[in-house]
């Protein structure tokens, strides 16, 4: 499909996916694009870019559909991504919030509606070259589950109404404007507190902000796509180590400290607690550590080979632009 002289609507469109496609949907590609936030005053950087933005929240379904019309194809990128929310507050956003999309989306019969899903809808499978013939799995990960919900809403619509769907399953996002993966990790090495698991020898599996624009830009415009998820990420996994040390190296720092995989669950476990009689949630939680001791991979070639993608920028370049904005 040519995306040329389209109107494309954007959920999400102030954090940190939503945020880069828009600015390249328009500097790139000639789409106008209509970006919906709950707080436009977070976007002002993408209407100085020429990028259309509306006030409202996905969980209102009149809302969404004032933001729809008119356009010919949809990124849902709108999420609730946080270890903070209870279950109501993430099934409102992930799951409800999608149903309100999906259905203003086939009012509107737009011509294409491509979902930002995760590879966490693989339920933390420990095997490495994961595909997209593996089935999802509901492991009681808030987030996780709720994505798995989330595209069986975007799979449904397009199986009984012919909504033409396509779901990117993008893998751990670093780079310029990512907290999880590039904000964050920095800090906590800034403020001496970075340690490895196991010696940081698990895995990450990352995704370049520009190379997962690219795939998703390349699910609105490949025909083949429709119906179809791909898994978008790097490709061959990173040990921690060399993924924070990269980022250490940035701040004249060589290595770490190691802990073994039970010390850092206590360590979890003893945050959770202290942060719950402050009636706060603790970032480094039972969760985050075994997250970081995971040891799997997620294969591309199904994305290589319909979309015709290819992660043009390798981990190298990729922390070179990241240092470059961070400075």
């Amino acid at each position: 499909m040519e995306l040329r002289g389209k109107t494309a609507l954007i959920t999400g469109v102030t954090g940190l996916i939503g945020g880069r496609l828009a600015e390249r949907l328009v500097a790139e590609e000639g789409v106008q694009v209509r970006g919906l936030a709950r707080n436009i005053d977070r976007g002002r950087w993408l209407a100085e870019r020429g990028v259309e933005l509306v006030a409202g929240d996905i969980t209102d379904p009149v809302a969404v559909e004032k933001a729809i019309r008119g356009c010919h194809l949809v990124f849902h990128a709108a999420a609730w991504v946080g270890e903070d929310g209870t279950r109501e507050q993430v099934w409102a956003v992930n799951v409800d919030g999608t149903r309100n999309v999906v259905n203003a989306a086939l009012a509107a019969h737009v011509e294409r509606f491509v979902h930002l899903s995760s590879c966490a809808v693989y339920g933390s499978l420990q095997r490495f070259n994961i595909d997209e013939t593996t089935p999802t799995r509901k492991r009681g990960n808030l987030y996780a589950d709720s994505k798995i919900e989330a595209e069986e809403i975007v799979f449904e619509a397009w199986r009984e109404h012919g909504l033409p769907v396509v779901s990117a399953r993008a893998s751990q996002v670093y780079g310029p404007r990512s907290y999880q993966f590039t904000i964050r990790p920095v800090e906590v090495i800034k403020a001496g507190k970075m340690v490895l698991i196991d010696g940081g020898r698990h895995f990450c599996k990352p995704v370049f902000i520009d190379n997962l624009v690219d795939g998703l830009i390349l699910c609105a415009k490949v025909d083949a796509a429709v119906g179809e998820a791909f898994n978008l990420t790097d490709g061959e996994p990173v040990p921690w180590r060399d993924f924070f040390g990269a980022y250490g190296r940035m701040l004249g720092i060589e290595s770490f400290p190691s802990v073994p995989y039970p010390v850092a669950w206590l360590i979890g476990l003893l945050n959770e607690v202290k942060a719950g009689l402050k009636g706060k949630k603790a970032s480094l939680n039972r969760k985050a550590v075994s997250a970081l001791r995971s040891s799997n991979s997620f294969s591309n070639q199904k994305a290589r080979q319909v979309l015709g993608w290819t992660p043009r920028v390798n981990l190298d370049e990729g922390m070179n632009l990241t240092e470059a904005w961070l400075r």
